[in-house]
């Protein structure tokens, strides 16, 4: 079986003046292509170490992180900057967008930063910004977008490179409930249209009822994981959830 992203035996530990951390403690875990999976779990549990892990935004300890069938602790830093740059999009809490660029260049930007630009960019952009019904904003810079409207323009530049894993840290915790829905919605249409495994980081019940595996960490650890499916609703979802976190 070929999965997106395939963990073994993961460590991570930081130093905190003299005291050690262990954030991970050989966590274990397997995602197939196209699936949406969420990752919770309380604060410290290392739900965000570990996400920042996969997205080669960091360097683990011991262990085995396989993305897209590459092995990272393989690759050397220039390696792992251009695999990221190529085959990982991130969208985060707090946006980033560059403020100084408009909606349009922001999504350009990873197209430009590896020489990727062709004849029909433009026209794959405007396509892309359309999709996520922002493309009526595209001349605008961020300071004059909502927020909801940045969190869009962020997922198309996440997805602008057409990567095959998207992942997510808590990506609706900065939006209001009906902007939140909004981007469910969109971003569905968005990575069914371009075949995209989710992984997502959230605390929220609401935002992980929309994927279709929840996995629990827990004092750096895996401490089990349920089907979304099997749940009517949040709130038997975050019982869940609570049982799995204590």
């Amino acid at each position: 079986m070929t999965f997106a992203v395939k963990v073994t035996e993961l460590k991570k530990t930081y130093r905190q003046g003299d005291r050690v951390v262990e954030a991970l403690r050989g966590v274990n875990l397997e995602i197939k292509n196209g699936e949406f999976v969420a990752i919770m779990g309380a604060s410290g549990s290392g739900k965000s170490t570990l996400l920042h892990l996969c997205a080669a935004l960091d360097r683990f300890d011991s262990g085995s992180i396989e993305l897209a069938g590459e092995r990272l602790q393989d690759m050397s830093e220039s390696q792992l900057t251009l695999f990221r740059r190529r085959k990982i999009g991130v969208v985060f809490q707090q946006f980033n967008l560059i403020p100084t660029l408009s909606a349009y260049e922001n999504v350009a930007l990873p197209l430009q930063l590896d020489g990727s630009w062709k004849p029909d960019s433009i026209g794959r952009i405007r396509e892309l910004l359309a999709m996520l019904k922002i493309d009526h904003r595209a001349d605008h810079r961020p300071d004059a977008l909502s927020g909801g409207e940045q969190q869009r323009v962020a997922i198309a530049r996440a997805l602008v490179m057409e990567p095959p894993v998207l992942f997510a840290d808590e990506p609706t915790g900065n939006l209001d409930s009906a902007s939140a829905e909004q981007f469910w919605s969109l971003l569905d249409q968005a990575v069914e249209a371009f075949h995209t495994t989710i992984v997502m980081v959230t605390h929220e019940p609401t935002a992980a009822r929309h994927a279709g595996r929840v996995v629990v960490l827990r004092d750096g650890q895996v401490a089990g994981e349920f089907a979304c499916s099997d749940f009517e609703d949040s709130g038997a979802l975050a019982a869940q959830y609570q049982a799995m976190a204590r």
